[in-house]
């Protein structure tokens, strides 16, 4: 099938049925979850520097202190082990007399400058701790080399010297002992404060998922969707417009509905008008007229008069004009309005209505399912419903490729839960083309169904295109709602 449905022309209810394009990117609160993160990583980020400042000046500071404490102890010790005469013989004798210090590493040298002994620190870690250490943090906290030579005499001559030098190992494993520790307090204190901010921040916006599920509803045409003013000042205020536009949109959807349905009176007011004239008027002319030509036919050919080839052949073609000027104005008056709607059940006159195309396209085959529908609902709701299917099935042989044409007319609700009448007209032809515009066939009929409060959905369907309609009985004659009473029971 080539034609389409326009999405403009469609009634509000109608695009419920199509999908919301979905929109990307993400989330406020994915996006606000997000920036927090990035904070809080910020900020450990600012502290592990000043930490690490912090502690790259007090290991100087400490191992300044630790190397002046034992360039004492270590000076003293020399000084006392040369004034007793005999306990200092050679300067490996040192090794055993020198002090043990955090953080300074104590070397005899000889006078050539070579390591005969060392003492080295005491530590408050284990060797395996201290390897531990990656090497870029170690630079970052490592304080610049220092170190304290002591010069050694025995019997008067220079025997080489005692270096005290400076080691921050200890120290800098501490150090990052204590950044580890920080660390994982701080991963445990962010993913807790994490998840509760994320559980309040989604309490926060809560409102906003509601207000998006009112856009929907209101681009969907249901305007009657109110939202609860949210404790937040300023969601309040967007809370509060929104249900001002939607009461706004739903007394300009009443007020239109009005005027269209005043419209669609009028318009049908005066169809009925000309077809009462063309019945009335036109009908009993062209009868007049035919029933004179045939006489007028008679009399030329009885004796004694008898007319030429030429007069006979013109009044043949006056009497055709005659016979299709006939037929056009019966088919006039179908398509202003079906002279046996009202006076035959609904049922009956759509049944009329497809024999009629049946005669026209005997290559096709219609069906019709009406069962359980009433005798009528009015004139609105019965030339509305009786204008979907004849739309329907035109549109069907027409612009499809079918063999069969099936029309299935039911009692049942709408959207909203109300009585209405479903029509569907499905050929098995090849679909519809993707898109295309409506034409006026199908505009006039959604005129039509805006009027009523329905609307109607051109679609492929599995085989082939679908027409489906609903038809509110919100205009149905008093004797259709007691049946509709009924039918609810």
């Amino acid at each position: 099938m080539t034609i389409g449905l326009a999405p403009d022309l469609a009634h509000p209810f109608e695009r419920a049925r199509v999908a919301t394009r979905s929109v990307g990117g993400a989330s406020l609160r994915v996006r606000i979850l997000v920036l927090f993160v990035g904070v809080n990583f910020a900020c450990a980020c600012a502290a592990g520097i000043v930490t690490i400042l912090n502690a790259r000046q007090a290991t100087e500071v400490e191992i300044a202190s630790s190397l002046d404490t034992a360039g004492r102890l270590a000076r003293e010790t020399v000084t006392r082990l040369e004034r007793d005469v005999g306990r200092l013989r050679v300067i490996s004798d040192l090794q055993a007399a020198l002090p043990m210090v955090r953080h300074a590493r104590i070397v005899v040298e000889d006078r050539f400058g070579a390591a005969i002994a060392s003492r080295e620190p005491s530590r408050r870690h284990g060797a395996d701790e201290r390897d531990g250490v990656p090497d870029w943090f170690a630079r970052l906290i490592e304080p610049p080399p220092s170190s304290l030579a002591i010069p050694v005499v025995i019997g008067g001559e220079p025997a080489g010297s005692v270096v005290v030098h400076g080691d921050p190992a200890d120290e800098i494993a501490e150090v990052w002992d204590d950044m580890l520790s920080l660390m994982a307090l701080f991963i445990v204190l962010n993913v807790m404060t994490v998840a509760i901010f994320a559980l309040l921040l989604g309490r926060e916006l809560a409102p906003l998922g509601a207000l998006a599920e009112g856009m929907a509803d209101l681009r969907l045409g249901r305007l009657n969707r109110r939202i609860d003013a949210p404790k937040s000042r300023e969601l309040s205020a967007i809370v509060e417009r929104f249900n001002a536009l939607g009461q706004a949109l739903a007394a300009e959807r009443a007020k239109n509905g009005r005027m269209s349905w005043r419209m669609v009176s009028l318009q049908d007011d005066e169809r009925r008008q000309i077809a009462k004239e063309l019945h009335d008027e036109l009908g009993p002319c062209l009868f007049g007229l035919r029933a004179n030509l045939e006489s007028l036919e008679r009399a030329i050919d009885a004796p004694p008069v008898k007319a030429s080839g030429e007069a006979k052949e013109r009044l043949a073609t006056v009497a055709d004009l005659s016979a299709r000027l006939s037929d056009m104005n019966r088919r006039l008056l179908t398509r202003l309005r079906p002279m046996a709607l009202g006076a035959a059940p609904l049922p009956d006159v759509l049944a009329g209505l497809l024999a009629d195309f049946q005669r026209h396209h005997p290559e096709c085959r219609f069906d019709l399912s009406a069962s359980d529908i009433g005798h009528g609902y009015g004139e609105p709701v019965d030339l509305t419903v009786y204008r979907a299917v004849q739309e329907g099935v035109t549109n069907a042989v027409r612009h499809a490729a079918c063999s069969r044409v099936a029309v299935t007319v039911a009692h049942d609700r709408d959207e909203g839960g109300a009585e209405a009448l479903r029509v569907r007209v499905l050929d098995d032809g090849g679909g519809v083309a993707d898109p295309a515009p409506a034409g006026f066939g199908l505009v006039g009929l959604g005129e039509r169904l805006r009027a009523l409060g329905g609307s109607f959905h051109l679609h492929n369907a599995p085989g082939g295109a679908a027409l489906d309609v609903v038809v509110p009985l919100t205009h149905a004659t008093d004797g259709a709602k007691a049946k509709m009473k009924d039918f609810s029971q």
